[in-house]
């Protein structure tokens, strides 16, 4: 009986994780972001190229572009992260579904200002 409960647990637990790995999987490639100002002293839109791998933010874009994205991605599509550049930093929270991913974002300090972030996935 304790082996044949062990082996239960086991296998619900590899599934669990590997469900987890696979979730997270469909986000992985090659992400366009834009972010739109809609409140504060931000005028202009920006894009960046953002790369997903196994739940993982990262900079896409120009090596000697100085933007480090960092952040994390739930199974789920939920995004919790940040874009730093120089020394502004820029909060965002969102989800992605399938090809796309919408959100907010808000910078605090000096210059404050807010706003919505659309994603398309490139690859």
């Amino acid at each position: 009986m304790r082996r044949v409960l062990a082996s239960f647990f086991l296998a619900v637990t590899f599934t669990l994780i590997n469900n987890a790995a696979l979730a997270q999987q469909q986000f992985d490639g090659r992400w366009s972001v834009e972010a739109i100002p809609e409140k504060g002293a931000c005028v202009r839109a920006r894009r960046y190229a953002v790369a997903i791998e196994n739940g993982t933010m990262r900079n896409a874009g120009r090596k000697m572009e100085k933007v480090n994205v960092s952040g994390g991605l739930e199974a789920s599509g939920r995004i919790r992260g940040s874009i730093r550049r120089n020394k502004t930093q820029v909060d965002v929270t969102g989800n992605l579904s399938g090809r796309l991913g919408s959100g907010d974002w808000a910078i605090a300090g000096r210059v404050a200002c807010s706003g919505r972030w659309t994603a398309e996935k490139k690859s």
